[in-house]
């Protein structure tokens, strides 16, 4: 334990510091995970080391990621999903009117622009489901699915509701070009963001996981009862986007929240389903199929424990 009497704790991020991740960056700069004992260190993305591979290897104690990453990894039994923020899909695949899309199954021999480290399962179930075969589209790996997009490299691209469409509106003007093609349509929708860690430390140490819970719920529910600190917050953490762009983020993050199991059980449940949707698309998809009930890949004990006010659906 450092001097200052604080646990350090890594908490990887699934990009750079943004409205996306406002809770864990409220938690940490706010003092809201000091004050319970963390050292927090919201860490941003490697691509050369994905989110679960950097809890798996012990880089990092914590990982926001999506049940999808966890059925896709080496080891998905070692895994525990402790929160999900968000409680729908924020996935959306904008695809050029003028190639001849207006549908998914219209993507049959078209390029796909996709983000590197296996992200595309919801895109393959959702393609699948559509009736399009395994091979008949081109999926390209690419940092910035925008440029590709706007540059003409690819007919498709994966992008979220709450960045990338952003940038592809101001980058062209209007997405009037674009079909904008959801997964939900084809009910192969999976949730992109929660928070993991490794079932050891789940185990070996429980107050920890514990304090991390509070600290990150306590985040959230600040950042969305204060919507102008937060977004000043993420203006000095990513200057590089405006602050209209992480207002209209944050708008739809909180949006992304205020669904599902938020509704029915309270912020951040850990809802068994998100993890079920994964299993079945990697089944159907892939033809692989991981042992396990999925409630045994949740654990809602530390969500249940933690304070009633930070659990709150407003």
């Amino acid at each position: 334990m450092p001097v200052s009497g604080l646990t350090p704790v890594r908490l990887r991020l699934l990009w750079h510091p943004q409205a996306q991740f406002a809770g864990y960056l409220v938690a940490q700069h706010a003092g809201l995970a000091a004050e319970r004992g963390i050292a927090l260190d919201c860490v941003p993305l490697d691509f050369s080391l994905g989110p679960i591979d950097a809890v798996l290897s012990g880089n990092c104690a914590f990982a926001v990621a999506s049940p999808a990453h966890v059925v896709e990894s080496r080891a998905p039994q070692d895994l525990v999903m402790l929160l999900a923020l968000q409680q729908t899909t924020s996935l959306v695949y904008p695809a050029r009117r003028g190639a001849g899309i207006a549908s998914a199954a219209e993507l049959a021999g078209k390029r796909i622009a996709v983000w590197p480290g296996g992200e595309d399962l919801e895109l393959r179930w959702m393609l699948q489901r559509a009736g399009v075969a395994p091979g008949a589209v081109t999926l390209v790996p690419a940092g910035d699915t925008v440029a590709a997009l706007v540059d003409g490299a690819v007919d498709a691209a994966q992008m979220t509701t709450y960045h990338e469409i952003f940038e592809l509106e101001h980058a062209v003007g209007s997405l009037e070009p674009f079909a904008m093609l959801h997964a939900s349509d084809h009910g192969a929708a999976l949730l992109k963001d929660g928070l993991f860690a490794h079932r050891r430390l789940v185990d070996e140490q429980p107050e920890l996981v514990q304090a991390m819970v509070d600290a990150v719920l306590a985040g959230w529910t600040r950042a969305f009862a204060d919507p102008a600190e937060t977004v000043e917050l993420c203006c000095a953490l990513r200057p590089d986007l405006d602050r209209a762009h992480h207002e209209r983020q944050l708008g739809a993050i909180h949006a992304l929240a205020l669904t599902g199991a938020t509704r029915t059980h309270g912020l951040g449940y850990p809802d068994p389903a998100h993890v079920a949707a994964a299993l079945a698309a990697r089944a159907e998809v892939d033809g692989h199929t991981i042992d396990g009930d999925p409630a045994s890949f949740v654990d809602d004990r530390f969500w249940h424990a933690a304070p009633a006010a930070v659990r709150a659906i407003a």
